[in-house]
């Protein structure tokens, strides 16, 4: 399934943290940025209350940071299909709904196996004249996930740059955003380490 349109991970920000090491006083300490984060992703076949269409794809994202984002996207699907981004499947997208919290708790053990989300997201209505969000309705968060595969790293390096990625895929064990059940969401836990050196 295209997932190029979900911004579930890409809503959330990096935690940038600087670490001192010793160096010679002409050379800039390394700077790095550290970021672990779950996400999952399911679809539903069937009308779910005061949604509109028949069809309905849900995700969420958590940052270790607490900061995690939840979204449900509606299709009018022909009878029995999986909703789909592609246009020649039939499915039509009729309505969205986002969600958002920023002091949510999330907890991801170092090996990344397992990771848990609790907390309160509210629902994004827009924006003010001014900018400023409007919050409408609160739903509470109860996510469970469980890695299902091997840890796979990988590392990328640039002249004063490196990157190292490590992945476990996961699935959710146990999940409730409100009245949304995601149990069975495929996904999954991450983290990643960015360093910078001058």
């Amino acid at each position: 399934m295209n997932k190029k349109t979900r911004t579930l991970v890409s809503a959330a920000s990096a935690l940038a943290v600087a670490i001192s090491v010793s160096m010679p006083a002409s050379a800039a300490p390394a700077q790095n940025q550290r970021s672990t984060w779950m996400s999952g992703e399911v679809a539903q076949i069937g009308e779910i209350a005061g949604m509109d269409g028949n069809s309905h794809l849900i995700g969420f994202s958590g940052k270790t940071d607490g900061f995690s984002d939840f979204s449900v996207t509606n299709f009018d699907c022909p009878e029995g299909q999986l909703p789909s981004w592609d246009p020649e499947s039939g499915c039509e997208i009729v309505g969205s709904l986002g969600m958002y919290g920023y002091d949510l708790t999330v907890n991801i053990s170092k090996n990344l196996s397992r990771g848990t989300i609790s907390g309160i997201v509210r629902v994004y209505e827009g924006d003010t004249e001014s900018g400023d969000p409007i919050w409408g309705e609160a739903r509470d968060v109860n996510i469970t996930m469980k890695a299902t595969g091997k840890m796979v790293v990988t590392k990328d390096k640039q002249d004063g740059y490196t990157r190292t990625d490590k992945e476990r895929p996961a699935v959710t064990t146990s999940g409730q955003v409100g009245e949304f059940d995601v149990t069975g969401a495929e996904g999954s836990i991450v983290h990643v380490k960015e360093s910078y050196k001058d």
